[in-house]
């Protein structure tokens, strides 16, 4: 796989699930879109987690400084 972006992975993987869902592939056609499109799963994932570690948040203390604190979803 080449190196993709976020959106190219996101836009290739709905494009692949369009075409697994129209069942006009063959078996193995089939079989070789849905290994590329569990790697750009992964990619994608992987991309979120470093997104979700660098998220911060603002929040007021009782003072009413604000102060940074990580993202804890």
């Amino acid at each position: 796989m080449a190196k993709k972006n976020f959106e190219e992975a996101m836009q290739r993987l709905e494009e692949i699930v369009r075409q697994l869902e129209e069942g006009e592939l063959s078996l193995d056609a089939s079989m070789e879109i849905f290994e590329e499109g569990m790697k750009l799963i992964k990619f994608c994932t992987l991309k979120l987690e470093e997104a979700e570690k660098k998220v911060t948040m603002l929040v007021e203390q009782d003072n009413g400084e604000m102060v940074q604190v990580p993202f804890n979803p």
